[in-house]
């Protein structure tokens, strides 16, 4: 995991519903294309292989970057150190980064929490509702996401066991912001128990929807 700390010469920037899609440009601009297009699995959805978090609390902003290619990380950081962190007209030439690793060889089970999206359409329109994780439709959306990503970033069935159990939630959703949308997430704690490589594939990747929008990003416990 890549982890990224800037300092703003002034707090309270109005940009926090644009820093998710300025991050992901910047993480673009640095990587081969096919990290922009994604994976496409047999039924027609893209995945991407990597994920991001961000906070922005009065002067900083920290930035926790995770990618499936481990080398990605380090393009990362690397265009980081020579050029610094660039958000759009935003140029911060001090940030500090540094390389963590998070994966744990044999293990078969994970706690994790984080803010994890997952939403049907309302009806024929574009409309999306978002669901709570305690909810069993959310639960059979995450489950069915993580077996299909596993697919398309792999190239192969999963075979082995695979639990995702919702331990607990927060009862207030949280409003995050991408481009000009807004999704809607509540903070949770999962435990998961499958197989060394698909534990990896979800601390790198994420899990739900909108994984490179700012949203997905699990925290071990």
């Amino acid at each position: 995991m890549l982890i990224i700390k800037a300092k703003l010469p002034t707090k309270n920037l109005p940009i926090k519903r644009v820093m998710a899609k300025l991050f992901q440009s910047f993480v673009y601009t640095q990587l081969d294309d096919k990290e922009h297009d994604g994976y496409k699995h047999a039924n027609g959805k893209v995945f991407k292989a990597m994920n991001f978090k961000m906070q922005y609390i009065g002067h900083e902003i920290v930035i926790q970057y995770v990618a499936l290619d481990k080398e990605n990380e380090k393009k990362v950081a690397t265009a980081i150190l020579k050029e610094g962190l660039k958000l759009g007209e935003i140029h911060i030439s001090s940030a500090e980064v540094s390389l963590e690793n998070r994966h744990h060889d044999s293990v078969k089970e994970i706690k994790v929490s984080g803010f994890v999206c997952a939403a049907i359409k309302e009806g024929k329109s574009s409309k999306k509702i978002y669901l709570e994780p305690k909810s069993a439709k959310f639960q059979e959306i995450i489950y069915n996401n993580t077996l299909q990503k596993y697919e398309a970033l792999f190239g192969k069935a999963y075979e082995g066991e695979l639990k995702i159990e919702v331990l607990s939630q927060k009862p207030d959703a949280r409003t995050f912001f991408y481009n000009k949308g807004v999704m809607k997430s509540w903070h949770g704690v999962y435990k998961i128990v499958a197989d060394e490589e698909i534990l990896g594939m979800v601390l790198d990747t994420g899990i739900g929807a909108q994984a490179m929008q700012g949203v997905g990003f699990v925290e071990i416990l």
